[in-house]
């Protein structure tokens, strides 16, 4: 059950565990709707250009529509490079058909070169589809014409693909970033009182460690989904924003090494941990509130800055830390702490240098 557990997470793309059934199902009801509108809209202009062959519009539609804008224009990238490609090889393959009158030898000829850079670069895999296109299916009257009209058609389901996510449920990437920041955490904090569990072992810890890294990629998947969504630079129009990865990742660093102070200190009788632990859970947990908060109406500054101040006062004292590691990743943890309020909770950017 373990073997099929971690390959299906690796590769079915399962979500982390204790992801809430919302977290799962509104990014995929979002990819079903935008991929139906582009394939709908596709054969809408298709239909108005009086094309042909529609058909190939929808479905360029259908594989170049991605869940996130970024992945969408990757793909669309992708595609027409594929199919530059992939066109320059059909017409070689009919001029060699025509020139020697035979069918399949100019197919095959034409073929392996772009398998070749298919497998040297795998984004240029639309072009072997291409060549197919263009080439292998019947046609009438005039074997290029058939090609333009394919190729219009390539071109038409790349540009709704690429049109479509802007318009279509237009994803707010800044509210899922902090969303997903503030799962991030709570898995941290969930990570450190495993550390402090008798039962615990380390490797169902490093478990841990990995979902945190799979919503640590997903953060970062938001904020480039955010540079996308706006013609300004993120780090002018929203520098909180734009230094939250970092942020983060940081500090699942240093949870990381705290966890293994915490749990070699257990293992040596350590009697001061659950203090040690219960400040850094109240820090953590305060973090998260606060970019939860960030979704919904302005915070009173004032009591933002309360707040601040408690969470610095309740993490212990270094010279309370009798073992020397516990001081060393102690250190660490308070300085990126410090780092993290300061951009998350008084909203500093600046505080982020030196990242």
């Amino acid at each position: 059950m373990n073997l099929l557990t971690r390959l299906s997470r690796k590769w079915l793309s399962v979500p982390p565990r204790h992801s809430r059934w919302r977290e799962v199902m509104r990014p995929a009801t979002r990819q079903t709707i935008r991929v139906l509108v582009s394939v709908v809209v596709a054969w809408i202009v298709g239909s108005l250009m009086h094309l042909q062959e529609t058909i190939w519009a929808l479905v360029t539609a259908l594989i170049v529509t991605q869940s996130s804008i970024s992945q969408t224009m990757t793909t669309a990238r992708d595609q027409i490079s594929g199919t530059l490609i992939g066109a320059l090889a059909g017409v070689c393959a009919v001029v060699l058909e025509i020139t020697t009158g035979l069918r399949w030898i100019p197919f095959w000829i034409m073929l392996a070169p772009l398998v070749f850079l298919s497998a040297i670069q795998p984004t240029l895999r639309f072009a072997c589809i291409t060549l197919m296109i263009v080439y292998l299916f019947p046609s009438q009257g005039s074997p290029f014409l058939p090609m333009i009209t394919r190729l219009l058609a390539i071109v038409v389901g790349v540009a709704v693909s690429i049109v479509v996510p802007f318009f279509i449920l237009h994803s707010s990437a800044r509210k899922q970033a902090f969303h997903t920041a503030a799962r991030l955490l709570r898995r941290m904090d969930q990570l450190l009182k495993s550390a402090l569990d008798q039962n615990m072992g380390w490797a169902a810890i490093e478990r841990q460690s990995d979902d945190c890294v799979a919503l640590l990629t997903e953060l970062e998947d938001a904020v480039t989904e955010a540079r996308r969504e706006r013609w300004k630079e993120l780090e002018k129009r929203d520098p909180v924003l734009a230094s939250l990865p970092r942020l983060m990742r940081r500090l699942l660093n240093d949870t990381m090494l705290v966890a293994r102070a915490i749990a070699t200190g257990r293992a040596a009788g350590n009697t001061g941990l659950l203090p040690l632990y219960k400040g850094l859970s109240h820090a953590l947990r305060a973090l998260a509130h606060s970019c939860e908060e960030q979704l919904r109406a302005k915070r009173n500054q004032h009591e933002q800055q309360s707040e601040d101040e408690e969470i610095l006062d309740l993490l212990p004292r270094l010279e309370e830390q009798t073992r020397p590691e516990m001081r060393f990743v102690m250190s660490l943890f308070r300085e990126d702490l410090e780092r993290a309020v300061g951009v998350v909770m008084r909203s500093d950017a600046s505080a982020a240098k030196g990242l």
